[in-house]
């Protein structure tokens, strides 16, 4: 069974996260893992355009019914028609997360992962809750932190030692 990566973070991202959303699809498909995310702009696109640049799958949950909402990038494109709760879907489809900025969507996911005992990596360069939760814990529900880096690759290299 392939590996599945979830990338979370905000529906608008400026030049600098963008690039690094893009950066982070891109190894994502290098090292032969399908991209999962919540299908739409902003974070969500560049990584899913990183991931098509290197020839690599995505998968997108859409909050709505409409397929036709999915970013110009995404392969396989699943309507669930539960507005945000379709966050603990992106969560549930990722070996692994990785967080690039995020605002209150990403927070949710964030804490969803927490509570499933997702690895999480946190992108620190990127800002948002991203930046905030590198390095910390949550709760006790479980022992580790998030764990956070510097770049697309190290954030890869951390996460890999956890998803097979």
């Amino acid at each position: 069974m392939r590996k599945i990566i979830s990338v979370i973070g905000s529906s608008i991202a400026d030049a600098k996260v963008a690039k690094i959303a893009q950066e982070v699809g891109a190894i994502i498909a290098q090292r032969g893992y399908t991209l999962a995310c919540g299908g739409l702009g902003g974070v969500m696109e560049a990584a899913c355009k990183g991931a098509k640049s290197a020839m690599g799958t995505t998968i997108g949950f859409l909050p709505g019914v409409e397929k036709s909402e999915a970013n110009q990038y995404v392969d396989f494109v699943i309507p669930t028609g539960i507005g945000l709760a379709r966050n603990l879907i992106v969560v549930l489809a990722g070996d692994g997360i990785i967080a690039i900025g995020g605002g209150s969507g990403t927070l949710s996911e964030l804490s969803l992962a927490w509570q499933l005992g997702k690895p999480i990596v946190a992108l620190t360069p990127s800002g948002g809750w991203a930046e905030k939760f590198a390095g910390q814990s949550l709760d006790d529900r479980r022992l580790g932190k998030i764990e956070g880096a510097a770049t697309a690759k190290e954030a890869l290299d951390i996460l890999l030692r956890h998803v097979p």
